[in-house]
């Protein structure tokens, strides 16, 4: 390959991020379609949250471009934990004052309180395990069913709240069964001190609103649709009613949901 067609190669990766300039990402669909390990962040999201499965240690697990394309049975735990908190780095980047329990962004939050994630075979989510002397939240393995769901927008958020939850009793908050579910409630909404359930509530009331913009409002209209709704539920109807006291507000439909599109990448003809 001569020096020339290299650099048209290089503009036009650049020009197809879906990254901008800033760190945000800019089109959430054009995300989730590329693999973690091509990410410039990769080696940095690696050091700082070390996965393990069953308490042992996990290889980076092989990935081929287009994520959409790949057998769902290809698209591992390893994979989708890490294409969440590639989501994470980059989701909220030079944001400050949009999250109560934090003065910076998630992913800065919760490198201050955990060292990894560890799948746990057949099980569910919890915190915490020590191992090597970090502490790790416990996340279940996946079916094929919600491996395939988590190459969506929806399906990868998800997940996020879910690290988020976790993440959030490493600073003590417990659950009660005060909403008639056993251990699945929290006893108050309070935004001076968000409870894991809370928390999981703000990730989505941003998301819908905007307030954290990943560009989800720039997918085919089908797909906005079903983001749109999976946040208005997710606000309205799963975390809502897993509180007690002073529940949030019920939230109506944003004029835009998401939040505008941001001006998209464009690829360009190569000169010759």
């Amino acid at each position: 390959m001569n020096r020339r067609i290299a650099l048209v190669l290089v503009a036009a990766a650049f020009i197809l991020s879906p990254v901008a300039r800033g760190g945000q990402i800019v089109n959430i669909g054009m995300f989730l379609s590329q693999c973690p390990d091509r990410d410039p962040a990769f080696a940095q999201i690696v050091h700082d949250f070390e996965l393990r499965r069953d308490g042992l240690p996990v290889s980076e697990a092989p990935c081929t471009e287009p994520i959409g394309a790949m057998a769902v049975a290809q698209y591992s735990d390893t994979l989708i934990v890490r294409q969440g908190l590639r989501v994470i780095y980059y989701m909220d980047r030079g944001q400050s004052g949009h999250l109560p329990w934090t003065s910076g962004t998630l992913y800065d939050w919760m490198k201050s309180k955990i060292g990894g994630i560890n799948i746990v075979t057949g099980g569910g989510s919890s915190c915490c395990a020590q191992f090597g002397g970090k502490t790790f939240i416990n996340v279940g393995s996946e079916n094929d069913f919600n491996r395939d769901f988590d190459r969506t927008w929806p399906g990868i958020a998800g997940n996020i709240d879910l690290y988020a939850h976790e993440t959030r009793h490493v600073d003590g908050f417990p659950h009660s069964s005060c909403c008639g579910i056993t251990n699945g409630c929290d006893n108050t909404f309070d935004m001076a001190n968000l409870s894991p359930y809370g928390v999981q509530w703000w990730l989505n009331h941003l998301w819908l609103t905007g307030g954290i913009d990943v560009g989800y409002e720039c997918l085919v209209p089908a797909d906005v649709n079903a983001a749109t709704n999976w946040f208005l539920s997710s606000v309205n109807d799963q975390f809502r009613t897993r509180f007690c006291a002073n529940l949030p507000a019920v939230q109506a439909l944003p004029p835009t949901p998401g939040g505008a599109c941001p001006p998209q990448p464009r690829r360009r003809s190569a000169r010759h």
